[in-house]
């Protein structure tokens, strides 16, 4: 019994010897054994920029004890029909590696060329094969993913979007707010520059804004206003004033012209691509021409006095009066900051400022010349602007405010206006049909 134990064992050792492959003299332990080796992923997605980048691709790799695969290599295979990328805008670190090498993981590393021309997107279709010696072995290996694609973004939409919002100008309307009352009146229009900063191609964007708006700075009401609103003769030496009660409605209003100008800085990457945020210091030049006026109402409690004095003939006073003055404004912001949200819809860019501002005005004194004397002033300025355009329509909606804080005095305004990009203003002058 024992000894056909014997001999059923050596039988059995003899024909798994004899069954193993054998290689220069070598037994291949591993003749048919099965493994596992896959890309983690299907799809994998990059970006081509104006640098040389790098892709890199993981493996899964579930091999027993790989030190004993000797001759067992994989290599990674390009599907040239199917890959749109040129060959000659990749290369690859190392395509072939050896089994006894691999660890439980393996990345492979392609060279992704710069690309200075932003064209359409691309793709590389990749394969992974195994060979012994010359033979195919991927009918052993049990890997899901045996095949990757590897989408090749030029950054297409990106560029297409910045490139719909970049440049536009406005065109519509002022809304003038009295007492509560908000009116459509008076010409608005604006040319926005915006040149985003992009990774790797520019580091410092700008944003350039030249305006013509106008601005409410406030409205006071007062009571009990006591005033002459006629004179009129009774004699060669004396003539009655008629004086009233009235309701004084004071109202500021300036009709600016500015042109904005600031560097742009990224602060943070958002995991949202459409939206960034900036640091943004700023210069602003404004010439405003403000519009003081003073309505009279309600009149009560009229009376009339003889006063001596000679009057040649009967002065109506207006009970709307108006002053009008040139203001020249200069301001540095040294702490700003530049919010944008663009997407395929809707365009929203909010920028806050705060700096030094030189304000030029004129005096109520005359100097050589009859001409008016200009008198500086300096304070510290805060500011705030928001634009909210709608993609199809181009419907932008436009406010701001703007205040000192030594000497204060805001300025708020809203509009609303049509968004035209500024390369399609040329069809505007085309002729309806063709001669």
């Amino acid at each position: 019994m024992k000894t056909n134990l014997l001999l059923l064992f050596l039988l059995g050792w003899a024909g798994i010897v004899f069954g193993q492959e054998q290689a220069n003299g070598k037994i291949d332990v591993n003749a048919n054994n099965i493994f596992s080796l896959s890309f983690e992923s299907d799809t994998i997605k990059v970006e081509k920029t104006s640098k040389d980048g790098y892709i890199s691709i993981p493996l899964k790799v579930d091999i027993v004890n790989p030190k004993t695969w000797e001759d067992y290599k994989f290599y990674i295979e390009v599907d040239k029909e199917k890959s749109t990328l040129p060959v000659s805008d990749y290369e690859f670190e190392d395509n072939t590696f050896n089994f006894p090498d691999l660890k439980k993981s393996k990345v492979i590393t392609i060279k992704l060329k710069k690309d200075t021309l932003w064209d359409r997107g691309r793709q590389i279709v990749l394969s992974l094969k195994t060979s012994k010696n010359a033979d195919d072995i991927d009918k052993r290996n049990i890997g899901l993913k045996k095949k990757i694609i590897v989408l090749v973004d030029d950054g297409k939409d990106h560029i297409n979007l910045f490139h719909e919002y970049n440049i536009l100008a406005y065109v519509g309307t002022n809304f003038d707010i009295v007492e509560s009352k908000t009116k459509a009146k008076n010409l608005f229009f604006a040319t926005n520059i915006f040149i985003p900063p992009v990774e790797r191609r520019n580091k410092v964007g700008f944003y350039f804004s030249l305006y013509g708006n106008r601005t409410m700075s406030d409205i006071d009401s007062t009571g009990n206003v006591n005033r002459v609103y006629k004179i009129e003769p009774v004699s060669e030496t004396q003539h009655n004033e008629y004086r009233a009660q009235y309701k004084m409605v004071t109202s500021r209003v300036s009709d600016n012209i500015g042109a904005y100008i600031s560097p742009l800085f990224k602060l943070i990457k958002s995991s949202n691509k459409h939206l960034s945020l900036y640091y943004s210091p700023s210069l602003e030049f404004i010439w405003r021409k403000s519009t003081i006026t003073r309505d009279f109402k309600d009149q009560k409690n009229s009376e009339v006095s003889l006063v001596d004095g000679f009057v040649p003939g009967t002065v109506i006073m207006d009970n709307v009066s108006r002053k009008i003055q040139n203001e020249y404004v200069f301001n540095v912001g040294g702490a700003g900051f530049f919010l944008a949200y663009q997407t395929a819809n809707v365009s929203f860019r909010a920028h806050a400022s705060v700096g030094y501002s030189s304000y030029f005005y004129p005096s109520n004194y005359l100097i050589e010349g009859n001409t008016t004397e200009v008198k500086r002033m300096h304070d510290v300025f805060f500011l705030g602007r928001v634009w909210l355009t709608e993609a199809n329509t181009g419907i932008t909606l436009q406010a701001e405010i703007m205040n000192t804080a030594i000497n204060p005095r805001p300025f708020f305004g809203v509009t609303l206006s049509k968004a035209i990009k500024l390369d399609k203003l040329g069809s505007i002058f085309t002729p309806l049909t063709d001669r």
